[in-house]
């Protein structure tokens, strides 16, 4: 009810808010806002620390990145090319949103490039796989990439980078896309390099299981919660 406190009155910024939507679409909206925030940043968070707890070399490679960053900031990471191609690589092949439910809200046809065409009347429910999306050996995998799709292997990014491929030609769904891409997307990104950066900073850590298997919730998450081995680094 607060959430919406002012609105029929047009008081504060309620004024400048121009929508048809009736009040309980917008709570239903607020409370997907606020779950995802939570969810999908801590899911995030969790899965480069299990990734990263199984490459030290890695964690050395953006120790030394970060080592002297004191202010996270988007102008100020923009050289800690191994973080971000760790995080980038997180979202692909652990998306927190496993799945993108959609609703044709009207008739649709699909046109493959190969030519196979496909009809998705109005009213249909939908459902991006993007766990699976993310993985696919064909747009990821080794001929592609020179990395396996399974694996977590951030250098792919360089790879793919060096073939001169576009943003749109290496696409990963981890923030969704287009018209309803996720609106924290980038607050998320600086977010989780400041923890993963952080932890990175003060810790060497290992896994203390031999793989991580994924839970189910709202969100996915390292079924082990994270379990590893920690010893502080020495000061430089």
């Amino acid at each position: 009810a607060y959430a919406l406190a002012g609105r029929a009155d047009g008081l504060g910024l309620w004024a400048q808010f121009k929508s048809e939507a009736d009040d309980a679409t917008l709570r239903s909206n607020i409370r997907v806002f606020l779950a995802g925030a939570l969810e999908a940043t801590t899911s995030f968070a969790t899965w480069a620390l299990a990734h990263l707890s199984r490459a030290p070399e890695i964690q050395d490679q953006i120790h030394a990145e970060i080592a002297e960053l004191d202010v996270y900031a988007p102008s100020t990471l923009a050289g800690a090319r191994s973080l971000t191609a760790a995080l980038e690589e997180t979202l692909r092949l652990t998306p927190s949103l496993y799945f993108l439910p959609r609703r044709a809200t009207v008739d649709t046809w699909l046109e493959t490039v190969d030519g196979r065409r496909l009809f998705i009347p109005r009213g249909t429910h939908i459902v991006l796989d993007v766990w699976h999306a993310n993985r696919c050996e064909e747009f990821w995998g080794e001929d592609r990439s020179g990395h396996p799709a399974e694996s977590f292997a951030p250098a792919r990014w360089e790879v793919l980078e060096a073939k001169g491929l576009s943003p749109k030609e290496i696409l990963h769904f981890g923030f969704g896309y287009g018209p309803r891409v996720c609106p924290g997307k980038f607050l998320g990104l600086l977010e989780v390099s400041l923890v993963v950066g952080a932890f990175v900073k003060i810790f060497r850590f290992t896994s203390f299981h031999e793989r991580t298997v994924a839970r189910a919730g709202v969100s996915t998450k390292p079924a082990d919660g994270v379990l590893v081995d920690l010893s502080l680094r020495s000061p430089a």
